[in-house]
């Protein structure tokens, strides 16, 4: 009985001892990790969700800018001020005055810095002079784009349709000359019969009337030739000679590019932008070097200035980047791409 007593007495202190310390210190260090991760996906989370609601927002205002144009058979103006803020010009409350308003990006949320100073100026069409490209950026790496057509039309991130991808409209320069002559009816119509012409009764001719005799005409008195009078040679003014205007010297046009770029290895496909200054019908070539496969568009024309948004695309995995190369009258750039 006291053996059995003694075992029973050690079984019950063995459960009374609970958890050992190196099992309670794992518990809390799996626990720790387990909110760390949490944390930091509801961050990025957030942050995702700042940029795509900035962007949208901006991309609504641009809307709203053109369909004011429109309605007011005007111009309506959308300017990137500085890194977190822009402006929209336009008649916000329909009485017919037109306003500014300063509009600020949400917390964490920057403009890519190729496009501040970048202006949108709709005009009575709902069209702007050139495309342009508009990049935001959050404070966790991610990135989101805006483009707009030169027709006015506004596009998110890949939805992107470039200007420089609507064909040619080729014209029918040989139409068909022959006419189609018209069916015949189903019942033919009937001739009609022509109804008999009376025959006229001759009636009498009148006496004839004596002409009388002609009035003889009197012979004019001649007047005299009269004596012209000469005229005054008048003294000729000399022309004054014009001074000619001296023509203004054209400002040359210009590139402003970002001086390197880097990209996530697994992140394709990627934007970037550049700045056109004075362009007058300038094309602009772009082309790559390395593990990049492909930068669109590769040809743009700019009249005047503007931004042109790029995309690039990359193989998955471990690469090393490479060199894009913008080539125009204007200049060359080469911007060397890192895939970390």
């Amino acid at each position: 009985m006291d053996i059995d007593s003694k075992a029973n007495k050690e079984q019950k202190l063995k459960r009374d001892r609970g958890f050992t310390i190196i099992q309670v210190l794992i518990t809390v260090c799996l626990i720790a990790i387990v909110s760390s991760f949490g944390i930091m996906a509801i961050g990025s989370a957030r942050a995702s969700l700042r940029l795509s609601g900035s962007a949208r927002e901006l991309a609504e205002y641009l809307e709203k800018a053109r369909a004011n144009a429109i309605r007011r058979n005007g111009t309506a103006t959308v300017t990137i001020v500085d890194a977190g803020s822009y402006t929209v010009t336009m008649d916000f409350d329909g009485d017919g005055t037109v306003e500014t308003r300063t509009m600020t990006l949400q917390s964490g949320v920057t403009f890519d810095p190729g496009a501040i100073g970048v202006s949108a100026v709709f005009d009575w069409r709902g069209r702007v002079p050139n495309q342009l490209g508009i990049i935001l950026n959050n404070d966790r790496g991610r990135s989101s784009s805006i483009n707009l057509s030169g027709s006015g039309d506004v596009t998110l991130d890949n939805e992107i349709f470039q200007d420089s991808a609507i064909g040619e409209v080729t014209l029918n320069s040989s139409p068909p000359s022959a006419v189609a002559s018209p069916s015949p009816g189903s019942s033919p119509t009937a001739t009609p019969v022509a109804s008999p012409t009376a025959t006229p009764t001759p009636t009498p001719s009148p006496t004839p009337t004596p002409v009388p005799t002609p009035t003889p005409v009197p012979t004019p008195t001649p007047y005299p030739t009269p004596t012209p009078t000469p005229t005054a040679t008048p003294t000729p003014t000399p022309t004054p000679t014009p001074t000619p205007t001296p023509s203004p010297t054209p400002i040359p046009c210009s590139i402003t590019a970002p001086d390197g770029l880097t990209f996530a290895k697994n992140g394709s496909p990627k934007t970037f932008s550049i700045t056109v200054a004075n362009g007058s019908s300038t094309v602009i070539t772009a082309s790559h070097t390395g593990t990049i496969n492909t930068v669109t568009p590769v040809t743009t024309t700019v009249t005047g200035s503007g931004t042109i948004l790029y995309t690039i695309t990359y193989p998955n995995g471990n690469q090393t980047g490479g060199t894009i190369a913008i080539s125009s009258p204007c200049g060359n750039k080469y911007i060397p791409v890192t895939i970390n």
